[in-house]
């Protein structure tokens, strides 16, 4: 059986759960929701980073140009020839292998360039006709620039042009900025990546590659903006785009910065991880805490009164009371409720014993000494009613024993002799039914002898019967065989003048075939054959004949044997039949006799059955009446006894 308390630490630690478990739902999706904001939040924070780092490279070439002036490199290589200063300068202030430089005079013919650097494109009479150009410049050849386009000075006349830039595809800056900012960073030339911090999975950059259709469509074509999720070489990215305009205000590319989702979804499982984590504790920590209490304040209390409500299931009113200390709670009214109604219980179970003692002591004026209270004064009146019955009852018990003693020992007497006459006829009796029973055994025995010999005649006769049947059926055999025999010695004749036939013709043949003389020798040799078949013929058609007529003799005397069998066997059916009449009537009169002794013999047994009925009673009655008396003079002993 489950106690109260585990059903309640149950009940709460569950409550517990799931209230630990809404909270850490609400926390993770809210904080999954907060981490997608802030991850897109870090996302703009590092195109603006790229952006500003970009617009960072634009000063530095800048400040380059500013250099060279100062040190009159660019014009004396212009005006003298002189490249010296301006090798060394450009050596000296060259970052990286895409930074280019290119100088020319006014007519546009090159003076210095870097060799990575062609000039295809560039508008050389119109710097040095006074044009400045900073920024993001889309040429034919080096693709992507940053360029910055000025004219060139010499003794304050302007002998030519100069530009100096780096190619967005240098990828050392934009590694910077995710170290600055751990976000992934892109360059891109349309919707081309040329630039990336972006892996391609196979340990190199993912230059070439493009971005999504609907993000070109929103930042390439519509020149907008785009923040949100993307998906970039099959990963989750949460991203921001920004367009890219060129010095005249055209979109080239854009600014792309974003994070792997891969990093949030792990920040968020070890988020939620942690947070069950804490949950459980928590949990264990309460239900620590819950059980100490519920054990303290309802388990210990419950089970002081379990155990004074078993033994007082038990009957044992005389458990102590609880050493407890109870609060002053349910409980606690409880527990000292069921030990006042058992210390009451107890008190009246005691006196109630006590005048019970005394009335089987046969002392009824016995009264209870508790004051009952409630329904429980109902006992003291019961005893009360009972106390007045039981003297009246005493009174008339006392007055009809000393009746009962006299008229039982009457009737012990009488009883006594009915019974001795009853025992001396139902002896009587027993020895009559003895007799008749042995004679109708013997009645019967005979009666079934007869009836025996009867079903054996019977046999007896059908089976003559069955035999005479089959002589006479043996007799048509033997005339028939006669019959047969005839006609057999008939055919033996015809074979027999076939044979002498044969032997005539064979004789002739001999005759012609001497006649013929050799020619007939062949003809002599079969016709001598012929009649030697026809003498074999001739002597086993007298065999024969000779055979049917001994066995047409013998079927004969057979015949004349089974006549004389038939009749000697009609003659012991008829006496077999008389037998059998005579036996029939013995059967019958065996059957009715002993039918007749049966019904003597039921008679006499339902006699004898009364009879010893009738014994048995008078002696149960004679005995009864003795215990009576004896019994009439106890209840007698025993009534005087009684205080009433």
């Amino acid at each position: 059986m489950q106690k109260l308390s585990t059903k309640l630490t149950i009940i709460v630690d569950i409550c517990l759960v799931v209230t630990c478990a809404v909270i850490i739902c609400t926390t993770i999706f809210q904080s999954l929701g907060n981490n997608d904001k802030l991850m897109l939040m870090q996302s703009a924070t590092g195109v603006n980073v790229l952006q500003h780092d970009v617009e960072a490279q634009c000063d530095r070439v800048e400040e380059i140009y500013e250099v060279l002036e100062a040190e009159h490199a660019s014009g004396m290589a212009v005006s003298t020839g002189d490249k010296s200063i301006l090798t060394s300068e450009w050596a000296k202030f060259k970052e990286t292998d895409y930074d280019f430089i290119a100088v020319t005079d006014k007519t546009g013919s090159v003076v210095f360039k870097s060799d990575n650097y062609n000039v295809a494109d560039f508008d050389a009479a119109s710097v040095s006709g006074g044009k400045t150009i900073k920024g993001i410049v889309k040429d034919s050849a080096a693709g992507l620039t940053i360029q910055y386009c000025s004219p060139v000075a010499y003794e304050g006349e302007t002998v030519g042009s100069i530009i100096i830039g780096m190619s967005l595809q240098e990828c050392g800056y934009l590694d910077m900025v995710k170290t600055q900012t751990g976000a992934e960073v892109t360059i891109f030339e349309g919707n081309t990546r040329i630039a990336t911090t972006v892996s391609d999975g196979k340990g190199g950059r993912a230059v070439g590659t493009t971005m999504a259709e609907n993000v070109k469509k929103q930042v390439i074509d519509g020149g907008q903006a785009y923040s949100g999720q993307a998906d970039i070489l099959g990963q989750n990215h949460y991203v921001d785009y920004i367009p890219m305009n060129d010095v005249n205000g055209q979109i080239v590319g854009a600014f792309f910065a974003g994070f792997s989702s891969a990093e949030s979804d792990a920040l968020a499982t070890s988020m939620i991880i942690i947070s069950i984590i804490i949950a459980l504790v928590a949990v264990i920590a309460a239900g620590v805490i819950i059980i100490f209490f519920l054990n303290k304040m309802v388990e210990k209390p419950i089970k002081e009164a379990t155990e004074i409500a078993d033994s007082m299931s038990r009957g044992d009113l005389h458990f102590p009371d609880s050493t407890f200390n109870f609060s002053n709670d349910e409980i606690g009214t409880f527990v000292k409720n069921l030990e006042f109604t058992k210390r009451t219980l107890n008190s009246y179970i005691g006196d109630i014993a006590a005048v019970l003692s005394a009335m089987a002591d046969g002392d009824f004026t016995r009264q209870t000494s508790v004051e009952y209270i409630g329904d429980f004064s109902e006992i003291k009146e019961s005893f009360y009613k009972i106390s007045t019955t039981l003297n009246q009852i005493i009174s008339n018990m006392n007055m009809s024993a000393d009746d009962v003693m006299s008229g039982s020992s009457q009737i012990a007497y009488g009883s006594q002799t009915l019974a001795a006459g009853t025992t001396e006829q139902a002896t009587a009796i027993d020895e009559l039914s003895s007799t008749i029973a042995n004679i109708s055994n013997q009645i019967e025995q005979t009666a079934g002898n007869a009836q025996k010999a009867n079903d054996l005649s019977e046999q007896s006769r059908e089976k003559i019967s069955i035999q005479n049947g089959e002589m006479k059926h043996m007799l048509e055999a033997m005339e028939e065989i006669k019959t047969k025999s005839n006609e057999i010695q008939n055919i033996i004749k015809a074979i027999d003048d076939i044979a002498f036939q044969t032997n005539i013709l064979a004789l002739n043949a001999a005759v012609e075939a001497a006649r013929a003389g050799d020619a007939g020798k062949g003809f002599a040799v079969v016709a001598d054959e012929v009649r030697n078949l026809a003498g074999k013929s001739a002597e086993a058609a007298k065999n024969t004949g000779d055979l049917i007529t001994a066995t047409i003799e013998a079927v004969t005397n057979g015949s004349a044997i089974a006549e004389k069998t038939a009749l000697i066997m009609k003659e012991v059916i008829d006496i077999s039949g008389q037998t059998d009449r005579l036996i029939g009537e013995i059967s019958t009169a065996a059957a009715s006799q002993a039918e007749a002794i049966q019904q003597v013999n039921i008679g006499i047994n339902q006699i004898s059955t009364v009879v010893q009925q009738n014994s048995a009673t008078a002696e149960e009655t004679a005995a009864s009446c003795e215990e009576l008396s004896g019994q009439s003079k106890i209840l007698k002993d025993q009534v005087d006894r009684l205080k009433v």
